[in-house]
Parts: C-alpha cells; sequence; structure tokens
C-alpha cells in the first residue's frame, strides 16, 4: 500500500486548511501532478493549486481506506488507481459528532432507537447522503442517556466519540484493531454488547449475523446502498442464502425495527444541502408484509402510516417546503417547482426498483 504523503505546510495541505471552513465542502481529490479538485454542495470544481508528490514506477492495483488528521481537521481516505497513476479521496469529517436535530434526523426514528432494547435498524442512502453522519448522531444521543456497552466495527473509524460518557464504547477499526471482520463480529457477541454498530451489510454472513444478534437481545445498527425502504428489505433478504430463506425472513420481521432512508438536496437560496427522509416502521401491517414476501405493499404502509410516524420522500420534501426550503436537486439536476421534485422523486424510486 502507497501512503497517502500530504505536508500540512505544503501549498496543496494548506489550500485543503483554507477549503475545509467554508459550508458546504466535502469531498477533496488528489492526483499527483494534477489540480486539487473537491465537492462543493456535491459539485465538482477544480482548483489551480497542483498537488505534488513522488511517484513509484510501480503501483500495487486495488483499493485501500484509511484515515488521516490535517490542520485539527479528520478525514476519510480512500485510495486507488486508474490507468497507472495513484489517487485519493478525502472525506471532510465534522469536527464534532452534530445533534440529531440540527441534521434533520426524523423524530419518530430516534424515538423508535432511543426506547429500543434489541432489533435491527437501517440507515440507508446513496454514498455520501449522510448515512455515517446520522448514525454517529443517533449513537451517541443514545449513549448520552443510558450505561451501556457499544461496540463499532468501522472500515476506517470516521467519528470519534467523545470521552467520559456514561456508556463504554469500543471503535474498533479493521486492519488495525481487528483483520476477520466476520470473526470479529461474531465475537463481539460475547463481549456483552448492549448496541452493535457494523457499517455496510455486504454480504449473507454478515447479514445473518445481525440477525442472530438482533434477535438475540442486541441493538443492531447497519447500513445498505438502497434508496427505498422496500428495496432495502428486498436487497437484505436476497444476500441470506435460499436454504435459509424462509427463515431468515420470519425472522426480519420480528426483529426489523426500523428503516431510515435518507437522500440530500440543494437549498438554492441558501447554499447548502439537507436531508429527506422515507421512515419505515415495525407494525403488524408491515410485520405481516415482510413475512408474506408482498413487499410493494410496504409503499402503501409508509403512505398511510403517518399518524404511525412512517412517510415516504414525497410527505418528508413536503414538511421540508413547510418550513421554507427551496429544493434544487443535487447534484445531478436543479430542479425548483414542487410539481417538478415530485416527479424526479417518483423517478428515482422507479429506476431504484
Amino acid at each position: 500500500m502507497r501512503l497517502l504523503e500530504l505536508h500540512p505546510e505544503s501549498p496543496v495541505g494548506e489550500r485543503i486548511r483554507d477549503l475545509s471552513t467554508a459550508e458546504g465542502v466535502s469531498d477533496f481529490y488528489l492526483t499527483p501532478g494534477e489540480p486539487l479538485s473537491y465537492k462543493h454542495n456535491g459539485q465538482l470544481i477544480y482548483d489551480d493549486t497542483i498537488f505534488e508528490m513522488a511517484y513509484p514506477e510501480y503501483l500495487e492495483p486495488g483499493c485501500d481506506d484509511s484515515a488521516m488528521d490535517l490542520h485539527g481537521r479528520r478525514f476519510r481516505v480512500s485510495q486507488m488507481v486508474t490507468q497507472g497513476r495513484l489517487r485519493w479521496v478525502l472525506r471532510l469529517l465534522p469536527n464534532e459528532i452534530p445533534h440529531p436535530s440540527s441534521i434533520k434526523v426524523p423524530t419518530p426514528a430516534l424515538k423508535a432507537f432511543l426506547e429500543a432494547k434489541n432489533g435491527l435498524f437501517l440507515i440507508c442512502g446513496a454514498t455520501g447522503s449522510g448515512k455515517s453522519t446520522t448514525i454517529a448522531s443517533m449513537v451517541l444521543h443514545r449513549a448520552l442517556r443510558r450505561r451501556e456497552h457499544v461496540i463499532s466495527f468501522e472500515d476506517p473509524i470516521e467519528f470519534i466519540y467523545p470521552d467520559g460518557l456514561p456508556s463504554l464504547v469500543s471503535q474498533r477499526e479493521m486492519g488495525s484493531d481487528e483483520l476477520d471482520f466476520s470473526k470479529a463480529l461474531r465475537a463481539a457477541l460475547r463481549q456483552a454488547p448492549d448496541v452493535i454498530i457494523i457499517g455496510e451489510i455486504r454480504d449473507g454472513e454478515t447479514a445473518e449475523i445481525a440477525l442472530q444478534a438482533a434477535e438475540t437481545g442486541h441493538v443492531v445498527v447497519a447500513t445498505l446502498h438502497t434508496s427505498t425502504a422496500s428495496q432495502t428489505v428486498q436487497r437484505f433478504l436476497k444476500l441470506i442464502p435460499s436454504e435459509r430463506l424462509d427463515s431468515s425472513q420470519e425472522t426480519l420481521a420480528d426483529c426489523l425495527r426500523l428503516i431510515l432512508c435518507q437522500r440530500l438536496l440543494l437549498d438554492e437560496r441558501k447554499g447548502k444541502r439537507f436531508p429527506i427522509h422515507e421512515i419505515l416502521l415495525q407494525y403488524d401491517g408491515v410485520v405481516n408484509i415482510i413475512r408474506r414476501g408482498d413487499f410493494k405493499k410496504l409503499d402503501q404502509e409508509l403512505e398511510t402510516g403517518w399518524k404511525k410516524g412512517m412517510y415516504n420522500f414525497e410527505k418528508s420534501i413536503s414538511l421540508r417546503f413547510d418550513e421554507g426550503l427551496s429544493a434544487g436537486l443535487a447534484p445531478e439536476v436543479a430542479v425548483f417547482s414542487w410539481d417538478e421534485t415530485q416527479e424526479y422523486l417518483e423517478r428515482q424510486t422507479e429506476i431504484s426498483r
């Protein structure tokens, strides 16, 4: 693995320091011999500052994830090789874990998480939609109010939980604290955890361990790269081997407490992004639908479940409009009217299916 060599006082290091204080800046792209580029409110911008770094003749193929501190800010770093050249993507992380209200975590979702004694909580959305921030915010909010043991498995560790919490937080980084994710996750069940943060569920083994942990009295928080609640349930079950699918489907119906899907939109007037959500909670209708496998009816539950705390993206964006936000969708297209915004969301939902 070739480590990123970035001196804090270099031109690029100082430029990143300056840009990191600007609102709406999220990602930096570094390629030796090329100008620095970065994302502002989801749009790629090229800077004049050239990134200089010595280049090896041979590069090992593949990607690698890590974390780094620069000028008092923390970054998640992803390394890649592109056409024989190294490139790094630096995700700027907040200095502090935000309060749920400041990032618009829906009250029904937060309430369900704070009150849960067990069960599976899935936080879903595209890359860069704020899933990690939402999880950190919710977990810290709970850790401040309970005396529990929280174990997280992260690749890499992004948010550092503060010391002195009523809860004990064990943050484990893959590659430095643990090498085998599956073994570590199974071992965690013997380490008296109350809350287990898995990160992304990528395979059937992880999905089954998550279900086992949720079924045996643990609160399990995980992410999936899905865009709707119905898609999330189907994607989760597709990871399970066919010979154990029926039993896993029953377990999921009983253990699933929350699906929270989120997307980021852009308020053109304020020049900042804000989230909208789709919330699915555990009610009898939802449990029965999952057991029967009639997943398309989950959309109906979302449309009619407003009084139970559930709603879809259309309802969420109407709430944002009521708050005085003007929605231009970022970063693909700027859409300003209510009708056009609804049409866009409907198209995205159809695509995800």
